[in-house]
């Protein structure tokens, strides 16, 4: 038995191109794919080191790790470009043909490259469009589950992928709220009681930025059991179910800086200090970025099947 490391190597080994033109198209569909989605996750990394770079040296104790994390986060990313260009070669490589779609993927890919220190204002312009992804994966769950499931009654439920998954997705919620009502306060005003702080913003009225993160992580609880319940009831592949739900994690997590907003301004309206966010934020990220690469990872190996 081959080892992980060599079996996640091997579709990046340059194989010959099938005589057959079936195969060879079947195998070409699959570099497609593989491209397209390493180079996508590799653009997502991208703008989560964007978002992160400005919080990673911050004061105190989180000075190293956030540096780390903020390490780890660029080389995931570009260990996700490494391989997407590796599949974008092989495929021009078989077809020549292929040569100026393929210098089309390049040119939005350096593109989106190049919008990855802009991450921050990127996520303030794009704000509201953080409460569409929810929103969409309930109603892709609702989709699965209007399916009639006796189409696909030879498959088995996912159950383990979509617990795994679904576990992993939950987790990134109850962290995100952590990180707003706790982590959060606790770096804009170091060494003042929680019940202290929240009591200020009480009085100065300015305690309504807490209900955002809270209604953000209700919306993705909803979401997030649609899609478990939809994948277990349409039975898709355990890899697809839990990359789909690592997608989520990645999205939820992509919201943080647009939850947090509301509440960072509220304390510092209230105490007179300086806005931003947790010193555990490159934290965040570094576990967007690995949900990122988990979940491509998965969902390309799910179309490959």
């Amino acid at each position: 038995m081959s080892s992980l490391p060599a079996r996640a190597i091997a579709p990046l080994r340059p194989l010959p191109a099938p005589a057959d033109p079936v195969a060879l198209e079947r195998l070409q569909a699959d570099r497609r794919r593989s491209a397209l989605g390493w180079l996508a996750g590799g653009v997502a990394a991208a703008h989560l080191a964007g978002l992160a770079l400005p919080w990673a040296s911050a004061s105190g104790a989180w000075v190293l790790p956030g540096a780390i994390a903020l390490a780890l986060i660029v080389l995931v990313g570009l260990g996700m470009l490494l391989a997407g260009c590796a599949q974008l070669v092989l495929l021009v490589r078989a077809q020549p043909r292929r040569l100026g779609s393929a210098l089309g993927v390049g040119a939005l890919v350096a593109l989106g490259l190049l919008l990855a220190p802009a991450a921050g204002l990127l996520a303030i312009v794009f704000g509201l469009a953080h409460l569409l992804a929810p929103v969409a994966a309930a109603a892709l769950g609702i989709v699965l589950l209007s399916f009639d499931p006796s189409m696909r009654a030879g498959m088995p439920r996912p159950r383990l992928g979509t617990a795994l998954g679904a576990t992993a997705a939950l987790l990134a919620i109850a962290v995100g709220v952590l990180d707003a009502l706790v982590l959060l306060p606790m770096t804009l005003m170091p060494g003042m009681p929680l019940s202290e702080l929240y009591a200020g913003l009480a009085a100065a009225n300015e305690d309504g930025g807490v209900w955002v993160p809270l209604a953000w992580a209700g919306l993705w609880v909803v979401g997030i059991a649609l899609l478990a319940l939809g994948l277990l009831r349409n039975r898709r592949d355990r890899r697809e179910a839990a990359g789909m739900l690592l997608a989520a994690a990645f999205f939820a997590l992509l919201a943080v800086p647009m939850t947090q907003f509301s509440i960072g301004m509220g304390v510092a309206d209230t105490f007179m200090t300086g806005g931003g966010l947790s010193a555990a934020f490159p934290a965040l990220m570094l576990a967007a970025a690995l949900a990122v690469v988990l979940g491509t990872g998965l969902l390309i190996g799910a179309a490959r099947r």
